[in-house]
């Protein structure tokens, strides 16, 4: 081989060395990039008595290197909306039904994109992006609360999902961020309640049982029932108004409570009254007259000077007689 040959090999060489070095390197630089957070949107729901909340929940974790800050959230939902409603969160029908904004999740100034439910086809669009604020790397938080309502004619307990039908989330340089996981919400649509409830304790008895409470529309009249033994009563009319509620139980001074409100669906809670006890002749005032029927029959068992309802008429009577005494009914409610 001549030197003219040598030469040419070994620049050939070089060269071929160069290239292979030069492409890994390129190669390289074009590999790099973000990194792939783990990312989901869940759906919580939770029960209060008849009704419940639920929050839409963005989560994001990062590696510990090229980490993806997350700025922005697009989530879009469906319910069943012959099952259950969403409540207004801030109760202006000008701008319609909207979610509770939640600044769990991003601590800057939130710009809100879309906030809008549409009770009737059951859906529900929201999105929210942070304007500045701490960059989140690693984090899972709400973005977005909302409370609701069985919806009416819902006539038995019927389980109902809130479902994200599609969620997207955003850089700060508005690239896509891959959602990994997505989890619905499920509810427990009952049927809504209602009626005219409280509790009317007896004084002096353990159990407050056979209190008859009538609810009488100011005009005309309507329902009356009997409390357990919780004192607990729940009356469900029959028209809508106001009524006058009455609570009465022999021995006891009446309670009244007149100007109750009853509409169709609606639950009304009275609260709690205690009736006073020692009205042994029913006329609505605690005197001698009571005072003296049961020190007629102190030690026997009749059953209107018994007022603890223990069996028998002795000192537990006469001392709650004694300690209402002058007292008069009806007992404001």
């Amino acid at each position: 081989m001549n030197v003219v040959t040598l030469k040419t090999w070994r620049l050939l060489l070089i060269l071929m060395a160069m290239t292979v070095l030069g492409s890994s390197t390129l190669m390289t630089a074009s590999a790099a990039g973000p990194g792939d957070p783990d990312t989901a949107v869940i759906v919580n729901c939770a029960e209060m008595d008849l009704a419940g909340h639920c929050q839409i929940i963005v989560s994001i974790a990062n590696a510990d290197t090229d980490p993806v800050e997350l700025r922005g959230a697009e989530v879009h939902l469906s319910f069943d909306p012959t099952l259950v409603q969403i409540v207004d969160a801030d109760d202006d029908p000008t701008n319609g039904v909207q979610l509770m904004v939640a600044d769990a999740l991003f601590d800057g100034t939130l710009q809100v994109g879309q906030n809008l439910v549409d009770n009737t086809a059951g859906t529900i669009d929201f999105a929210l992006t942070q304007i500045n604020g701490t960059p989140v790397l690693d984090a899972s938080a709400a973005v977005a609360t909302f409370e609701w309502i069985p919806a009416a004619g819902v006539e038995t307990p019927t389980d109902t999902e809130v479902m994200v039908t599609e969620a997207l989330l955003s850089t700060p340089d508005g690239y896509p961020i891959s959602v990994d996981e997505i989890s619905n919400g499920t509810i427990v649509a009952r049927p809504p309640d209602e009626g005219i409830v409280g509790t009317i304790e007896l004084q002096g008895r353990y159990d407050h049982s056979g209190t008859m409470v009538s609810a009488l529309l100011e005009d005309p009249g309507c329902c009356q029932i009997f409390t357990d033994a919780e004192g607990r009563f729940k009356i469900i009319p029959t028209e809508v108004g106001t009524y006058r509620v009455t609570a009465w139980k022999q021995g006891y001074l009446r309670a009244c409570r007149t100007g109750v409100p009853y509409n169709s669906g609606q639950l009304t809670d009275m609260g709690s009254v205690t009736l006073l006890g020692g009205d042994v002749v029913p006329d609505e005032v605690i005197d001698i007259c009571d005072v003296a029927y049961m020190a007629s029959r102190f030690g026997g068992t009749d059953p209107f000077a018994d007022i603890t309802g223990d069996g028998q008429v002795n000192i537990l009577d006469l001392t709650m007689t004694a300690a209402n005494f002058g007292r008069s009914g009806p007992i404001l409610w």
